[in-house]
């Protein structure tokens, strides 16, 4: 499968074929492979090195050495430019103590290319992938250096900024990309404190993993960006509206289905979700066929509520600060394909995205309503602010009638997953130790973690057991919840007798503090680097050379 990427540089302009294959390895918990991407250039060759012109910086990498914190150990990049400077980089280093992982020393006029060069540190040599951590160190560093780099020379409001590969393109793109994004696209030019800077590779030839790793980061950045919106300005037509505009000239398909084809449809707990707002409910379905239609595609669904005031059962102020980010299922899966048209997966993936807002309204559901939802069960609905279940629900049911591999859903649904987890992690539901392999595998490679929380049956009962109704959003005794996040997946589990499904709360990492340094302080856009990953596994299915991943359970004719 190929596909035509575009590289720009400022001394010519060239396309390229790129084959993308995917290699990996792994034994028991161990993955040892460094690049989660391998391609082969059926190109012509590739100059990296753009021109140098004033108000130009560059970011090289340091290790600390395993004995001394003060030993030297430069990448090969930084080497070749210290000699180049005869020895001048070292000499510059050697004054004051190495950066720590994550820190930036900053040496202007070192080399006359360059008015500023940056030294990032790279933390431990050699880290590799930590099982404990869950997620390969090595990759993760680089991201880090990477991101500290470019936003020191950003604040120095550096044009352009040139960026080592620190022997991971994929990952330093990612990590430069990520660091850079600024939400600053409704101020004018006059009013803006930093630009963004053009970022090229520096050092390294291997423009093709830069290149996926860019592709990466827009799209988190694309997300970002929706997350950001404002909800009077990303309504739920907004939102299909930006879907449509953001895919119209890729290969993605795009279906609207209005209000009134859900009334048609019986998605009666959907409409139930969004009947309090004068905004009406969309279901927006993404087609890409990257392969042969007769494959059963993944299905990725996204929650796109884009504002989540509780409904009746009003939140408070404070929980109401980030509810315009309760669209972010929706914007990591739109993202998700953005990257996935324009690498040219050959996959088949169905998005569904069930948007609408959750308000007040004088025809808002009121508490301990009981509904039907499309599959013909009755729901018992209380409390009305954890609602996102109602319109994921039906969604469900509507997405075994694609009959697909795979379902993938991710939503920001439980607040005790961010209470747990804090900022870490993603909690991740599934009874499919195969998919969870693969996300797992996925999510070590990206650097945003997944963490599996249980999904057993006594969480069923908690939700089932009632006299006036099948099912209930709230657990027998309300007074006294407990496993919420749990219950919550078990509920959803009920709509769905597909046992290839995963669900992603992702609540927790909606929002990004500021304490990661290629991440700004604001919406995080996570998790879509793993879904990206995820889906290029999909594509080019991992090597376990010779060990295989448990078996997919076998799914009944009908459900």
């Amino acid at each position: 499968m190929f596909t035509l990427l575009r590289l720009v540089s400022n001394i010519r302009k060239f396309t390229e074929h790129i084959r993308l294959k995917r290699f990996y390895s792994v034994h028991g918990e161990e993955v040892p492979d460094a690049h989660a991407w391998n391609l082969s250039n059926d190109g012509t060759d590739i100059s990296c090195l753009g021109s140098y012109t004033e108000g130009s910086g560059v970011v090289l990498g340091v290790f600390r050495g395993e004995k001394s914190s003060n030993v030297v150990c430069l990448t090969k990049t930084a080497t070749i430019f210290n000699h180049k400077i005869n020895g001048g980089l070292i000499n510059a280093l050697k004054v004051t103590p190495l950066p720590k992982l994550g820190e930036v020393k900053m040496y202007p006029k070192l080399d006359p290319n360059f008015d500023v060069v940056a030294v990032a540190g790279l933390g431990e040599n050699g880290a590799g992938y930590n099982k404990r951590e869950g997620r390969d160190e090595t990759k993760e560093n680089i991201r880090k250096a990477a991101g500290a780099g470019v936003r020191q020379l950003q604040q120095m409001r550096v044009n352009k900024i040139f960026v080592e590969g620190f022997e991971d393109p994929e990952s330093a793109a990612e990590g430069a990309h990520l660091a850079v994004w600024e939400n600053h696209h409704l101020l004018p030019n006059s009013k803006r404190k930093v630009k963004m800077p053009d970022l090229i590779l520096f050092g390294d030839c291997d423009m093709k993993k830069w290149r996926i790793g860019m592709e990466k980061a827009e799209a988190q950045n694309f997300a970002r960006k929706l997350m950001e919106t404002s909800a009077n300005m990303m309504t739920p037509r907004a939102l299909a509206y930006t879907i449509v505009q953001a895919l119209c000239k890729t290969n993605v398909n795009v279906t609207l289905r209005s209000e009134r084809w859900l009334h048609e449809h019986n998605m009666k707990a959907f409409l139930e979700n969004t009947k309090g707002s004068p905004q009406g409910p969309i279901l927006v379905q993404l087609n890409y066929n990257g392969c042969d239609p007769g494959v059963p595609p993944v299905v990725l669904i996204g929650k796109g509520l884009t504002f989540n005031s509780g409904g009746l059962c009003l939140k408070t102020c404070k929980e109401m600060k980030h509810m315009r980010g309760d669209m972010a299922g929706a914007a990591v899966v739109v993202a998700a394909f953005k990257a996935m048209a324009a690498l040219g997966l050959p996959i088949n993936v169905v998005g569904l995205l069930p948007i609408g807002e959750n308000m007040p309204g004088g025809t808002a559901g009121k508490s301990r309503d009981i509904i039907k939802s499309i599959a013909g069960k009755s729901i018992l609905v209380s409390p009305r602010d954890f609602n996102g279940t109602l319109m994921l629900a039906d969604t469900l049911c509507f997405a075994q009638s694609l009959k697909p591999k795979y379902i993938v859903s991710v939503a920001t649904l439980t607040k005790e997953v961010q209470s747990t987890f804090g900022l870490a992690t993603s909690g991740l539901f599934t009874k499919n130790e195969k998919l969870w392999q693969l996300l797992k595998i996925a999510s070590i490679h990206s650097g945003d973690r997944l963490w599996k929380c249980p999904l057993w049956r006594m969480y069923e009962r908690e939700v089932k057991d009632f006299t006036s109704s099948d099912l209930s959003t709230m657990q027998r005794d309300e007074y006294y919840p407990r496993g919420i996040s749990c219950t919550t997946t078990a509920f959803l589990n009920q709509f769905t007798c597909h046992k290839n499904w995963a669900h992603i709360d992702s609540l927790g990492t909606m929002y990004e503090e500021g304490r990661t340094p290629y991440l700004k302080r604001g919406m995080s856009g996570r998790p879509t680097r793993t879904l990206i990953e995820f889906l290029g596994q999909m594509a080019y299915p991992p090597d376990f050379e010779g060990k295989k991943l448990p078996s997919d359970p076998v799914m009944p004719d009908a459900c």
